[in-house]
């Protein structure tokens, strides 16, 4: 997995290996899933969890997603998608996801709003939007505009 380093008289081994936890909206509350790389197997995963994270493990499931191919415009054969595996960790306790902060509930609707304007704009329409939806856009800048100076200052 990787080389280790001696801390004190005992050999200490990193492992060199991601785990993304993934949303999956249909498993149980003592379930989650992750995105790990083809080559870990359930007892990598196993260990891994334990020892890292002192997360006692239950089971293991594991399924293989290959690699995507898609054509391009040109005809040039890309890959889309790396090939992963997806394992759903079944744990002792319930899982609970954090809350989303507010900061990216603000920066999904700035977004949302902003592709609706673009989208007027690529068909023709006018591009100023309704009323509402112009103030809103402003109320959003500047909670995002306010809340950047506030961590500047917090940096200072």
């Amino acid at each position: 997995m990787s080389t280790p380093f001696r801390q004190g008289l005992n050999k200490v081994y990193l492992p060199n290996i991601v785990f993304k936890m993934v949303r999956s909206p249909n498993l149980q509350p003592n379930q989650v899933a992750f995105r790990v790389p083809p080559s870990c197997n359930k007892f990598d995963i196993h260990s891994y969890l334990t020892n890292i994270y002192g997360v006692n493990v239950q089971e293991v499931r594991t399924m293989n997603y290959p690699t995507v191919h898609k054509k391009s415009r040109t005809g040039k054969v890309e890959v889309s998608q790396p090939a992963y595996k997806k394992a759903i960790v079944t744990i002792d306790e319930q899982f609970n996801w954090p809350a989303t902060p507010e900061w990216c509930e603000l920066e999904r609707e700035q977004h949302k709003l902003g592709s609706k304007n673009a989208g007027r704009k690529m068909k023709g329409w006018r591009f100023r939007g309704p009323e509402q939806e112009r103030t809103r856009m402003k109320e959003i800048s500047d909670e995002l505009h306010a809340r950047m100076e506030a961590e500047q200052g917090q940096k200072k």
